[in-house]
């Protein structure tokens, strides 16, 4: 797929992206069955009103023959309807999944693209609120709407084509006397009374309802940012309970929700004016074309039949006519989700462009055998000086530690290193044909096994055998039985036991360079010393470059170099 067909930032862009994927021909021909099957089923209910017609005038004439025979029509046309109705729902509803799959597909792939997670999360002072949700809810929400509007309105238009002609026809002229003037004569005058009462509560609808698009798209904020700081508590549940801090938290999060209360407010109120009226709207269109059908029938040009196929033909114009209100909450929802997806794909594209204005360090490819940088200069988001035309040379074989004071940079070189900080400009040369890692200080397992925690980001041809062997040779061998075990192991183990775990990976990825950012200092002495000892005796050619305070992480290198002396 091209980049372009990505960047998802207008109303238009969101809709026509998939019918111009790969997957256009599958998409086309489910809308095309989708739109026969609305065809067909609205030609259906113009059937049915014709079998009203018959059936109330046979009942008028006491024609029992004819009840009993249009009775056995009826069960044919409502086997039918319900098969069609039946499959219109099926195909929707995968044809939705399929949209839905294939645009969480792109816009997953969009976020992850290599470090836009990351600026996001981290660099994008307009961050959109939760992109789990955008992704997860938001495109759910945008599909289904979608895909239920199109067809509304598809049900809409076939409607009014074909009841409307079939309406003007029975209704027939009118004449309005005017007195001295004469009279004016109204053709199909119960399509006009439709018309002009359809319009009508359109428009009143949108006066009433407009201000439910705002109201929606801050209530799924609000509620977003509730559920936002509910994660975090789960998440940080030990420092909590540490603080005794659970009054605050629930303090904290009340207040919160204090905002979602005050929208969702808003909300029902807005909707208790709109349902006024739509209510009300309803119930006269009830009485609306009785009232306009009585001339006729007591002119005896109709009988209880055509009254009653005249009240279901003007309610199916009319419903056409006022699809707008009767689906405005829809659209309201709809536009407010379109909203949060086209600023979530935007702040995507703005985080890109602001990668790619500030990163101004060559990463260039060398086949010898050394890790540098020349002249770097190094910044804080903020802007404030870290390392100045640094020059730094990281020989293969020379285990090196980087010391120095708190704060001075020593992780932030590393990651400009790796390149994935992006306010610094200079060189950066990496050995082409040899295998780099950067370990940080918080070790990151994903949901899964412990297995597949163990070999993230994934290594399917490493055995228990040698996994049983590492956990035993750093200490965690208790942890061997639970190697297919499924749970959170970042609450499931500590801080120690993790960074292990770290050194576990490195052993079995078999990297030619490993950077340690502080990867021991949640381990007391001994560990420490047994998982260097370890990762030297495993891994003879890898060359480790530490970060580190303690004393103790000297006596595992060669080169000791203080960056507050570069």
């Amino acid at each position: 797929m091209s980049e372009q067909k990505t960047h998802l930032t207008s109303t238009w862009q969101l809709v026509k992206a998939y019918w111009q994927s790969e997957e256009k021909v599958s998409a086309y021909l489910y809308l095309i069955a989708v739109v026969l099957l609305t065809i067909f089923l609205v030609a259906l209910t113009l059937v049915n009103t014709i079998w009203i017609k018959y059936f109330w005038n046979a009942l008028q004439q006491y024609n029992g023959h004819m009840i009993v025979k249009l009775l056995l029509l009826f069960c044919v046309l409502a086997a039918v309807l319900i098969f069609a109705g039946v499959y219109r729902y099926y195909l929707s509803s995968v044809f939705v999944l399929r949209w839905r799959q294939w645009m969480t597909k792109t816009l997953t792939r969009h976020w992850l693209q290599p470090q836009h997670y990351y600026y996001l999360e981290n660099f994008d002072g307009h961050m959109p609120d939760n992109p789990d949700q955008r992704i997860q809810e938001d495109i759910d929400l945008f599909t289904t709407n979608t895909t239920a509007l199109a067809t509304g309105v598809i049900d809409a238009v076939t409607t009014l084509i074909i009841f409307s002609a079939t309406l003007w026809v029975i209704s027939g002229p009118i004449k309005i006397p005017l007195g001295s003037l004469g009279s004016f004569t109204i053709h199909g005058y119960l399509f006009w009374i439709a018309l002009v009462y359809s319009i009508g509560g359109t428009y009143l609808t949108h006066l009433i309802g407009r201000p439910l698009i705002k109201l929606n798209f801050l209530k799924q904020k609000k509620e977003a940012d509730f559920r936002f700081r509910a994660v975090r508590v789960r998440n940080n549940a030990e420092n909590i309970a540490l603080y005794h801090s659970e009054n605050s938290e629930t303090n904290s999060l009340l207040d919160n929700f204090k905002h979602v209360v005050s929208i969702t407010f808003d909300v029902i109120k807005r909707q208790k004016i709109l349902l006024y009226f739509t209510i009300g709207f309803n119930q006269i269109s009830s009485i609306i074309p009785l009232c306009a059908a009585l001339p006729m029938y007591f002119a005896k040009k109709i009988g209880i039949g055509g009254i009653q196929q005249i009240m279901m033909l003007f309610g199916n114009v009319q419903n056409a006519f006022s699809f707008i209100v009767t689906s405005y909450s829809t659209i309201a929802a709809w536009r407010a989700t379109c909203q949060r997806l086209i600023g979530f794909s935007e702040r995507l594209e703005k985080v890109q462009h602001l990668k790619d204005e500030n990163w101004q360090v060559d990463i260039q490819q060398h086949d010898q055998s050394f890790i540098g940088g020349e002249r770097l200069s190094i910044n804080t988001q903020q802007g404030k000086h870290l390392f100045e035309n640094l020059d730094i040379k990281f020989e293969q074989g020379k285990h090196c530690l980087l010391t120095g004071p708190s704060g001075l940079g020593k992780t932030t070189l590393i990651r400009t290193i790796a390149g994935i900080w992006p306010f610094a400009h200079g060189t950066v040369k990496l050995p082409a044909s040899q295998r780099i890692m950067y370990i940080p200080q918080r070790v990151y397992l994903p949901l899964g096994t412990l297995k597949e925690a163990i070999l993230y980001p994934g290594d399917e041809s490493i055995t228990d055998d040698a996994i049983t062997e590492l956990l035993k040779d750093v200490g965690l061998e208790t942890l061997v039985k639970d190697l297919d075990v499924r749970k959170n192991w970042s609450d499931a183990l500590s801080i120690g036991e993790q960074q292990k775990i770290a050194f576990v990976r490195i052993i079995l990825q078999k990297p030619d360079w490993v950077f340690l950012d502080e990867s021991t200092s949640s381990l007391d002495l001994q560990s420490e010393a047994r998982l260097y000892h370890l990762l030297k005796e495993k891994l003879p050619h890898c060359t480790i470059v530490s970060v580190g305070h303690r004393a103790s992480v000297k006596d595992f290198h060669d080169v000791e170099l203080n960056l507050a002396m570069a």
